[in-house]
């Protein structure tokens, strides 16, 4: 569900396997969720789903290769049961306010011109960064590293009207500056438009607006063998 809309936080599921990991806590799959699965740099929701024989918690979301959900918790639950979800409001907006950050740190390197290859980013709390196949020289980091802060500081300040679009992997390339070669196969392929002329192809959660993220700070970059890291914060968060 957290597909289709920005802002899904509850819905309505019926249940259809519970069974028990190897951990010991249930493990439960919905015909349709609002829970985010950890992916893509993204932290996991949590939160609840509620019937008529009391609170599952949901303390753990996973994504299998076949593109199934697994929510992973304790609680009474059965197969059948027809279950309401809510998805932790706080930590959702705190993953989400992350995530989109780090897109903004990739718009702001391209409006820079800066000819960055973007590679892994991760989006949490304590570990907020996006790397690039590019080097950086010592002299320059400092200078580079206000540059970046201050176009991603304009972009957060300007706003936006993010929008979602579903479409073949084929055709990511007319809107996404970069299409990484190892796009998920186990969720619809999708594009989220920061911009008229910056898409970014991801499954995760985003801002509904840039200026939702907040003061953004670039707090460290380095470059090494060719890999240049970019480390972020946003204010409230890390």
């Amino acid at each position: 569900m957290y597909l289709n809309d920005f802002d899904v936080l509850t819905g309505a599921a019926r249940v259809q396997s519970v069974s028990v990991d190897d951990d010991g806590r249930t493990d439960v799959v919905l015909d349709r969720t609002c829970f985010y699965p950890r992916g893509g740099g993204q932290d996991w929701d949590t939160g609840a789903i509620r019937g008529a024989a009391g609170e599952f918690a949901v303390e753990e979301v996973r994504l299998d290769p076949e593109g199934m959900v697994h929510h992973l918790g304790n609680g009474p639950i059965a197969v059948g049961d027809e279950v309401s979800l809510a998805v932790d409001t706080t930590r959702r907006v705190m993953n989400t306010r992350l995530h989109s950050a780090g897109h903004v740190v990739d718009l702001a390197v391209e409006r820079l011109g800066l000819p960055w290859v973007p590679g892994k980013g991760a989006h949490y709390p304590h570990m907020s960064f996006v790397e690039y196949n590019a080097a950086l020289a010592p002299e320059e980091t400092e200078a580079t590293l206000v540059r970046i802060q201050q176009a991603a500081r304009d972009v957060v300040g300007a706003g936006s009207t993010n929008e979602i679009r579903f479409m073949p992997v084929s055709e990511m390339g007319d809107y996404c500056r970069n299409v990484p070669d190892n796009i998920p196969t186990n969720k619809p392929a999708r594009i989220v438009l920061y911009s008229d002329d910056f898409g970014v192809p991801c499954g995760g959660t985003h801002v509904r607006d840039v200026s939702d993220i907040g003061t953004l700070t670039i707090t460290k970059i380095k470059s090494k063998k060719g890999v240049t890291k970019v480390s972020y914060a946003v204010e409230g968060i890390n």
